[in-house]
C-alpha cells in the first residue's frame, strides 16, 4: 500500500514535468553518486552519537524557465538512494525503567545501524555563469523519503538473555516509520567535457526534520523519543544538456 503510494507520487511528478517541459528555457539530466558523513539529533539525553558513513545515488532533471539577467532559474526533481549508517551508545536502557522478575531492569546499548531511502527531491535551482566555461549551480528545497530497509548490531552490557540479546536485527515497520521528510541543499560547478556533456562535482546537505523511530514495545516500558537525520555527501555527476 505505501509502496503503491510512493509509486503514485512519482507518477505525478512525471504527469506534471511533461508539460512544464514544453514550456523549459533550459533542461538537464543527470545521473549522480557518491559518499560523505552522516550524523542525527535526538531528544534522549541518555543517547550519544558518532559520524558514521553515508552514501547516495540518483537521477535529477533541472528545468529552467526564467533568466534574471546571466542566471537561470527553475527547479529540480529528481529520485535518490540513500544509504545512512550511525553508532549509537544509549546509557539507562529502556528510555522507561522495566522489572524482570521483580528486578529492575537497566543496561547500556551500544549499536551500529544502517538506513536505506528512497528520496524524493523538489527544489528550486539557480545556474550562475563564473566564466565562459563554468557555471555555479545551487539547490534548495525538501525531500520526501521511504524507509526500504535496514539492520542494526546491537551489544547491552550488561546482556540480559531473553530479554536483552546481542546480535544483528533487521529493521521494518514495527522499529522505524517508512515516511519521512526534510530539507535539500546542493552546492556544485558545471564543468564541460564536451558536446552537452558536464562533470558535476557537487557537495548535498539532507537535513530530516521528521522523527524516524518508533515508540518502544510496552514490554520495554513504551518510551518515545525524537530521532532525526543528516547527511553531508560529495558527490559527482555526469550531465547531459537536452535543452
Amino acid at each position: 500500500m505505501r509502496k503503491g503510494f510512493l509509486v503514485l507520487i512519482l507518477l505525478g511528478l512525471f504527469i506534471t514535468a511533461v508539460p512544464m517541459m514544453a514550456l523549459a528555457l533550459g533542461i538537464d539530466v543527470e545521473a549522480k553518486a557518491g559518499a560523505g558523513l552522516g550524523l542525527g539529533t535526538t531528544n534522549n539525553s541518555d543517547i550519544v552519537g558518532a559520524v558514521r558513513l553515508s552514501g547516495g545515488a540518483g537521477i535529477d532533471c533541472d528545468v529552467y524557465f526564467l533568466k534574471a539577467g546571466p542566471v537561470d532559474l527553475g527547479i529540480c526533481v529528481g529520485v535518490d538512494y540513500s544509504y545512512l549508517s550511525f553508532h549509537s551508545t544509549w546509557s539507562n536502557y529502556p528510555y522507561s525503567t522495566f522489572t524482570v522478575m521483580g528486578f529492575s531492569a537497566v543496561t547500556t546499548q551500544t549499536s551500529d545501524t544502517q538506513y536505506n531511502y528512497i528520496n524524493v527531491p523538489i527544489m528550486l535551482a539557480g545556474s550562475i555563469p563564473l566564466n565562459s566555461s563554468l557555471r555555479l549551480v545551487l539547490k534548495a528545497g525538501g525531500f520526501v523519503g521511504y524507509f526500504i530497509g535496514g539492520t542494526t548490531n546491537v551489544t547491552y552490557n550488561p546482556q540480559i538473555p531473553g530479554v536483552f540479546t546481542n546480535g544483528p536485527q533487521t529493521l521494518n515497520s514495527n522499529t522505524t516509520y517508512n515516511w519521512e521528510g526534510g530539507l535539500n541543499f546542493t552546492a556544485g560547478i558545471d564543468i564541460p567535457v564536451g558536446s552537452n556533456f558536464s562533470i558535476t562535482p557537487q557537495l548535498l546537505y539532507n537535513m530530516g526534520l521528521s522523527n524516524t523511530t518508533m515508540p518502544l514495545p510496552a514490554i520495554l516500558g513504551g518510551g518515545s523519543y525524537n530521532n532525526t537525520f543528516w547527511a553531508l555527501t560529495a558527490m559527482v555527476g555526469i550531465k547531459y544538456n537536452v535543452l
